[in-house]
């Protein structure tokens, strides 16, 4: 992990602390809340901070998937910035599918809606690129993110089942 990315992390959890003591002070916070005020922060964390003091090559990466090359190129680094874009993502589906009860396709177009309000808010930003494998690995992220949760609930499910079929054979055995 690079020293920008710890940084990020530091930030994000600074901007969660600020923004949980108001909730918390004014007895609003709960857990849905806590839980999207620490991923809005962390995501915005990631996405713009710290402020980068040397400029980017270009401003504008409009060839999909040229992570594969940059990591030929630039080695592990490259696969590790298209992962953790993936990563960032994977909650935001997760919450849209518990809570939101949206479909995976309704989750998808969220995720590229958020990523692309990103990306283009990257374009004014110093220091910034706008790069398209950020949309397709961020809404892949917010995909991902969708199906595991609905994996969770179905296993959860078929656990909950299995554990109350006992109880009631041996209900009936009396």
């Amino acid at each position: 992990m690079t020293n920008a990315q710890l940084a990020s992390i530091q930030w994000g959890l600074f901007l969660s602390v600020v923004f949980l003591l108001p909730q918390l002070l004014f007895r609003q916070l709960t857990f849905r809340s806590g839980t999207i005020t620490v991923y809005a922060s962390m995501l915005f964390a990631a996405t713009f901070l710290p402020m980068q003091t040397v400029p980017p090559r270009q401003a504008v990466q409009l060839v999909p998937f040229q992570w594969i090359a940059d990591t030929f190129r630039d080695g592990q680094i490259a696969f590790d910035q298209m992962t953790l874009n993936v990563l960032l993502f994977v909650p935001l589906g997760a919450m849209l599918m518990l809570w939101g009860k949206r479909t995976i396709g309704q989750a998808a177009l969220i995720g590229y809606g958020v990523s692309l309000l990103i990306e283009g808010s990257q374009l004014m930003w110093a220091n910034r690129i706008f790069d398209v494998d950020d949309l397709i690995t961020n809404t892949t992220g917010t995909a991902l993110g969708w199906l595991g949760a609905l994996a969770a609930v179905k296993v959860y499910a078929r656990v909950k089942t299995a554990a109350a079929v006992p109880q009631r054979s041996l209900a009936g055995v009396r």
